[in-house]
């Protein structure tokens, strides 16, 4: 059995963790697939989206705390030496998820803990179903947060906020995720995948040099002053406006044509 499933269909990759028993925790069958899918993803001119969602109710539990502990009990945790290879395999295909030149939608379905949220937060859009929640829960087992949530929740909720959900493991329900910036839409359960799905079918057809210039400058929007953002955007520009999309949607609106590009 696959821990994750992965389908193609007009340009848009569904990546669907399929574990639901074991919470779609990120066990080393799942980081392997994980790994081995976002790999097969990064340079591939037919993805034009991704999608990635849970199954059975739940997005994502974290890490695979059964497996830890069973590792303490057996004696085979070892030291830093150990922990830090398996840290970097993590980061490894998380970065190249977190920036994939296409727009990747989150879809979370119930529970996204842990290492899970930071899964969900290296979407561009995070969608929520109305049972999703929300956790930041490393305080509990004694660990730092990881899965690049050091650097992506400040940036999504404020330090403050972030902090606060880091120190004290709590809890955010759907509505207070999309309230705080977490989650863009809330739906149904029911409606979730459909609406993914839908929402990526409408950015495929975005310009893709634009969307991943744009993905690529505010990536960095926090970091730069607006000095080097400036000379970014002139050059971005410089590129975007001398494309052959850019004539075509040019052409489009003075033939008073809908755009090829109408997100809704």
């Amino acid at each position: 059995m696959s821990a994750l499933n992965v389908t193609f269909e007009n340009g848009i990759a569904l990546l669907e963790m399929a574990e639901p028993a074991s919470r779609n925790a990120l066990s080393d069958a799942m980081r392997e697939e994980l790994s081995a899918a976002v790999h097969a993803l990064t340079g591939d001119p037919e993805v034009r989206a991704v999608v990635l969602t849970g199954s059975g109710g739940v997005f994502c539990a974290g890490g695979d705390l059964k497996k830890m502990l069973a590792n303490h009990k057996a004696g085979v945790v070892g030291g830093a030496e150990d922990i830090t290879p398996r840290m970097k395999h993590l980061h490894s295909w998380l970065r190249l998820l977190r920036d994939l030149p296409v727009p990747v939608i989150c879809a979370v379905d119930g529970p996204a803990y842990g290492a899970g949220l930071g899964l969900a937060l290296t979407g561009d859009i995070i969608l929520a179903s109305d049972r999703a929640t929300f956790n930041a829960s490393f305080c509990k087992v004694g660990a730092v947060p990881d899965a690049n949530l050091l650097y992506s929740l400040p940036r999504m909720v404020g330090l403050q906020r972030a902090r606060e959900m880091f120190y004290t493991g709590r809890t955010v329900d759907a509505a207070e995720a999309q309230r705080i910036g977490i989650a863009m839409e809330v739906v149904t359960p029911e409606a979730l995948l459909p609406r993914a799905m839908e929402m990526a079918a409408m950015m495929v057809e975005a310009s893709p040099t634009a969307f991943a210039l744009t993905k690529s400058i505010t990536a960095r929007s926090l970091e730069l002053d607006s000095e080097a953002l400036l000379a970014m955007e002139a050059q971005a520009q410089s590129i975007c406006l001398t494309s052959r999309y850019h004539q075509e949607a040019l052409e489009r609106f003075t033939q008073k044509l809908p755009p090829r590009f109408d997100f809704r």
